[in-house]
């Protein structure tokens, strides 16, 4: 039995070992079942909102074995240094244009609602996934503009960066020949190459942003309108999700980071008449013509789901 899986079996016997697991690097592989305990319901084979399925035993509890509940490692300590909580989105281009949103709604519709002390800096950069930014060649582009651009543009200091919002993403998720790589369980499947991305990040956040003590991240929201199938499509950037919250389950903690969710984005189609625990689907309108980038309308829901996630932490919200 390898190890990751000794870690997960102690969870369930409710130890607390599961909330210091540190990462092992890219050869940190995701766990063996027995998974967590399911809620109540029938297995499913099609993607179902995992935060819906506590919502009785007329909806799914599990998919392909996969437990239908979000991970909650509890809430981090989250200190400002000298009145600032930096708040840095990291991510690829949907990252960009949501924090874009989300950045200008802090500063207008949110404000009333949260500490001032909430500074947000977009450092998310197009067309670089999470590969790149576990790819020391790509450190200058990302990483370091980040740190020695975009925190003195907005008047932030590297030791009051607190908090940071990944929304994480493989890309691109094609094969060789850009075939679709194979979907959960089968081995070689995005599921796990993301899982193993997520590792790979765990390892490096702490040397970039030393004085960070939370990471909250979301996977990709809904990719059935996606032009390209392949690279951005279903049951694809569902699993993702699923990656995301087995990862989450033994990694409460690495380097003495909390990580955990931050909003849960995806969400159907609206045509399906099921919507996510935040009461969002997504319409083809909420995508540009690509079918993968957030529309106005998009990152408005993204944003107030965003919103609605912080406001549950005593440093985001207002005093």
């Amino acid at each position: 039995m390898r190890v990751i899986t000794r870690v997960v079996l102690m969870c369930l016997m409710g130890m607390t070992a599961c909330k210091s697991t540190a990462a092992t690097g890219p050869a940190d592989e995701a766990p063996e079942p027995p998974w967590p305990q399911a809620p109540p319901g029938p297995n499913t084979t099609s993607p179902f909102p995992i935060d819906r399925g506590d919502d009785g035993s007329g909806t799914p509890g599990s998919y392909k074995g996969l437990a239908l509940r979000l991970v909650d490692n509890g809430q981090p300590a989250v200190t400002p240094v000298d009145g600032i909580i930096g708040f840095v989105c990291i991510g690829m281009s949907n990252s960009l244009r949501e924090c874009t949103d989300f950045q200008n709604r802090v500063r207008t519709e949110f404000a009333g609602q949260i500490n001032p002390a909430v500074r947000v800096i977009n450092c998310a950069v197009g067309g670089h996934a999470i590969e790149l930014w576990n790819d020391p060649a790509f450190d200058a582009k990302l990483w370091d503009a980040c740190i020695t651009q975009r925190l003195p543009e907005a008047g932030v200091r590297l030791d009051q960066v607190r908090v940071l919002w990944h929304k994480a993403a493989d890309d691109p998720t094609p094969g060789p020949g850009n075939t679709p790589l194979p979907t959960y369980p089968s081995p070689g499947s995005d599921y796990a190459s993301f899982f193993a991305n997520l590792s790979t990040f765990s390892t490096r956040v702490h040397g970039k942003f030393p004085s960070v003590n939370a990471v909250y991240t979301s996977s990709r929201s809904y990719g059935g309108f996606a032009g390209n199938a392949a690279a951005r499509g279903e049951p694809l950037s569902y699993e993702e999700g699923h990656a995301l919250n087995q990862w989450l389950l033994t990694h409460a903690a690495v380097d003495g980071v909390w990580y955990g969710w931050a909003a849960y984005l995806w969400a159907p189609s609206c045509d399906t008449g099921i919507t996510n625990k935040s009461g969002v689907c997504y319409d083809r309108v909420d995508y540009v013509s690509d079918g993968v980038h957030p529309s106005t309308s998009g990152q408005d829901k993204i944003s107030h789901m965003l919103h609605a996630r912080f406001l549950k932490e005593p440093w985001y919200r207002k005093p």
